[in-house]
């Protein structure tokens, strides 16, 4: 009896994991099917002279948003969801929102003070300032609705989550749309700024829900407690400014030692990857960072987390590099051209590397749940770009774009050996002996997968890569029915929706 209600137990946890996963996953894969239509529609209507003035102001205020914002997007849910009296937490979301809306204020009067510049330096003249005076006014809107998602993620409201997710790619389908076919090019500022709005209007609506106390808290106390969230944040930007930094020092070194098309197939190779699996990663975040951030202090419950999202993750990502493996040449044809054939080992190398990505992930957010901002700034800020330009400049210097594949592999090596390592001598947490066995079998897999690739004889390469890619993939979902029991489950959401109907 008691077995069976821990084993009850620990599918209700697995199934926690999977079910924030799932929700989330389905939005991204929605919003992704109407930015698609969206770009598609947009295309005709205003050609790519207008897509291209509306990437010129995306690219403005994006930017912009990020470093006024300074990371408090990501602490800020570190900072909510790690409370559980509700007094204190309401007393920490008062003042994450009077920091985000100072902030936001900020953004915007520097935006709308620096319009007849901002104009000049990304048209060549001054006639549009007009549209950088509502690109100010939707910068505004979108750090406070930003705000709000952070509330929101930070008391694990997954669904009202996902649903602000899908504001932005409905309403460009129902609104920028129409606003190009009625205005043409005149109609993208507009459609940005109504898409602020909007965006904090369904985001508001849902944290009002919520029925946090408005509690009394003077200027003082919120800088003095806000702090810590912007000491955090800070390190966070810094980190992100450092890999924007890492990325432009390797195309700048491939473009110097090689051509300008040795950048294009190395950046080719990682907009593929990272489109096949940061859907996945971005779904398990949603719900794990929040979740680890509330128990962080207890490090039992923080270990047994950390496994079962390492578990959960690698039976997502494991069957996903296997069919990269297997259908690099395939995918390159399909999203690319012939021309790319000469990234197939590089592609191939890089799915390979994701094994290690999918290890180092649940791990990785240890330090920035603790609120370690020194530490997270030393390892991912620096460290981790240094180590990155290190090793693909290197390969590529010595082997060119099939050097990059060979360095990358044994970055991926350094990363685990990194990981592991230092969140058990700072932290003393690691995984558990089921992920690690689990794992070791899935790494196998992949490997298996990756030298089958090398046979000549394309048929018996094909056919063995297909026969390892499909017994992974089985085994991956019998044990994700061990874990979750994926059919009552099913069964249970059709029986409930059959229910609600009737």
């Amino acid at each position: 009896m008691a077995e069976t209600e821990q084993n009850e137990s620990q599918k209700t946890s697995y199934r926690s994991i999977a079910k924030g996963t799932a929700i989330f996953g389905g939005t991204q894969l929605a919003s992704m099917a109407a930015n698609i239509i969206k770009g598609k529609l947009s295309a005709h209507i205003i050609g790519a002279y207008g897509l291209g003035i509306s990437a010129h102001l995306t690219s403005t205020f994006t930017p912009i948003q990020q470093i006024f914002t300074c990371g408090l997007n990501i602490s800020g849910i570190q900072a909510i969801s790690a409370i559980e009296d509700a007094r204190e937490r309401a007393v920490y979301v008062k003042c994450f929102r009077r920091l985000i809306m100072l902030l936001a204020t900020m953004a915007m009067v520097t935006t709308l003070a620096s319009s007849w510049w901002l104009s000049q330096l990304t048209f060549g003249t001054t006639e549009h300032w007009t549209w950088f005076v509502i690109i100010a006014m939707a910068v505004f809107f979108l750090m406070i609705a930003s705000g709000e998602t952070t509330i929101l993620q930070g008391y694990r409201r997954i669904k009202e989550l996902a649903t602000c997710n899908m504001t932005a790619p409905l309403s460009g389908l129902a609104i920028a749309v129409p606003m190009y076919w009625l205005w043409g090019v005149e109609g993208i500022a507009p459609s940005i700024g109504v898409l602020g709005v909007l965006s904090w209007v369904v985001a508001k609506h849902f944290t009002r829900r919520l029925d946090i106390e408005d509690v009394a808290q003077p200027w003082n106390e919120t800088l003095r407690r806000g702090k810590r969230m912007l000491t955090l944040g800070a390190s966070i930007m810094v980190s992100t400014a450092a890999g924007s930094i890492s990325t432009y020092a390797i195309n700048t070194s491939i473009s110097t030692v090689g051509t300008e098309t040795d950048v294009g197939f190395y950046q080719s190779s990682m907009s593929i990857t990272l489109q096949c699996t940061a859907m996945v990663f971005a779904a398990m975040a949603t719900d794990y960072f929040p979740h680890l951030s509330s128990i962080i202090d207890h490090r039992h419950k923080t270990k047994e987390l950390v496994t079962k999202e390492g578990e959960i993750t690698m039976l997502i990502i494991a069957p996903i590099i296997l069919l990269l493996i297997t259908l690099s040449p395939l995918a390159i044809r399909i999203l690319l051209t012939e021309e790319f054939d000469a990234i197939i080992f590089l592609l191939r190398s890089m799915s390979v590397c994701l094994l290690a990505r999918a290890l180092c992930f649940p791990l990785d957010y240890i330090c920035l749940a603790k609120g370690d901002n020194k530490f997270f700034l030393i390892v991912e800020g620096g460290w981790g770009n240094v180590k990155n330009v290190a090793f693909v400049i290197s390969g590529f210097i010595l082997g060119g774009i099939n050097g990059i594949g060979i360095a990358l592999l044994l970055g991926a090596v350094v990363d685990i050996a990194v990981s592991i390592g230092l969140n058990l001598w700072r932290y003393k947490i690691s995984y558990g002996t089921t992920y690690y066995k689990l794992s070791s079998l899935m790494g196998l897999s992949v490997i298996a997968c990756f030298a089958a690739s090398f046979i000549e004889q394309i048929y018996m390469s094909y056919s063995l890569m297909g026969a390892i890619t499909v017994a992974t993939s089985v085994f991956a979902y019998r044990q994700m029915d061990k874990r979750i029991d994926v059919k009552n489950l099913i069964k249970g959401k059709i029986k409930s929706k059959q229910h609600a109907e009737s």
